[in-house]
């Protein structure tokens, strides 16, 4: 009971952290790269050592304070939430031990995050682009060389956020990688991302 106990205060603490990180990093890193947004590094870490609920929670929080300068970051909520779940389910399958293995997911963030949140805007839009990179520098071009309009935004909104989430996979990976092991296995699912194994009872989230 006292592990559980313990195990739950770390990962309430995580938390807030994740989100605070979430929102430096966007206000950092997309201002100076205007192509990687940063604002998953959180829910993603948190999902990885954590799990899946505890991710999903930092992917929620994250949009609501979002929402606080833009509104219609609400209806993007389910998306980063699923950022944390995807993190979790592929932390248990060992994903985050390996640098290889990690940036191989890229894809299926670049798909939730870029594919899906594209399609939501466009057709909030009316079927229209809107004025990111993505759109300027390869949505638009693919539309005007014959590629019907939604498939050109949503390739490029893929391709884009592909690069993001593979510099934010690649950030987490480090992170996990610099934190001692000795801290890792008093985490949820810290056991999926060491090799290192606890002397005490592992208990899942």
């Amino acid at each position: 009971m006292n592990t559980k106990k313990k195990m739950d205060k770390m990962t309430l603490l995580l938390i807030p952290l994740a989100v605070a990180i979430n929102m430096v990093a966007y206000n950092v890193i997309y201002p100076i790269t205007m192509v990687v947004l940063g604002d998953s590094i959180g829910t993603i870490l948190v999902g990885a050592v954590c799990g899946p609920v505890p991710g999903l929670i930092v992917g929620l929080l994250s949009n609501l304070v979002n929402v606080i300068k833009n509104p219609v970051m609400i209806v993007m909520a389910p998306l980063n939430m699923a950022f944390g779940v995807a993190a979790g389910l592929m932390a248990k399958k060992g994903i985050f031990k390996s640098l290889w293995k990690t940036l191989l997911t890229t894809p299926v963030y670049g798909f939730i995050g870029g594919w899906l949140s594209g399609s939501i805007i466009f057709f909030a839009m009316g079927g229209d682009f809107w004025g990111n990179l993505a759109s300027v520098a390869m949505g638009i071009p693919m539309y005007n060389a014959g590629v019907p309009k939604y498939l050109a935004m949503a390739v490029s909104s893929l391709v884009f956020d592909c690069i993001d989430k593979a510099v934010c996979l690649l950030i987490v990976f480090l992170v996990i990688k610099a934190l001692p092991d000795r801290f890792l296995i008093k985490l949820p699912y810290g056991k999926y991302v060491t090799e290192k194994q606890a002397e005490e009872p592992e208990l899942d989230l």
